[in-house]
């Protein structure tokens, strides 16, 4: 059986991106344009993880990790980000987050963090 993913990115062109990679892999079972909006498709399609933008309107990815915490089902979640300063890898793990990717290291990394992510291990790629 697949793993299920969300991704989030207010980019469409990475959303795009995103999709194209993953879903070789993993199920899509919803996107998202933004927090919000992710946070309701999470609730409602119960994705085993998440792979949300660091920088996103409503609800940036940080933020949303932290949200994630107090919901009764609570995806594993992986952080991309143009951003690969050691400070915004810790606010996400301090967040709840078990992976986090670089935008530039995702077409070599981001399925390996998804896995990991979902057996409950930690992955990082800056």
């Amino acid at each position: 059986m697949k793993l299920r993913i969300l991704i989030a990115d207010d980019n469409p062109a990475v959303l795009r991106q995103f999709v194209s990679l993953l879903g070789k892999e993993f199920d899509i079972v919803a996107t998202a344009f933004d927090g919000g909006s992710a946070l309701e498709a999470i609730r409602r399609f119960k994705p085993d993880v998440a792979v949300l933008d660091l920088r996103m309107p409503v609800l940036d990815g940080i933020e949303l990790t932290r949200a994630l915490q107090k919901e009764p089902h609570r995806p594993a979640v992986v952080i991309c980000s143009v951003e690969d300063e050691q400070q915004f890898v810790e606010a996400a793990i301090l967040a709840g987050a078990l992976g986090y990717v670089s935008k530039t290291h995702v077409a070599k990394d981001l399925i390996a963090a998804v896995k990991f992510a979902a057996e409950g291990q930690s992955f990082v790629s800056l």
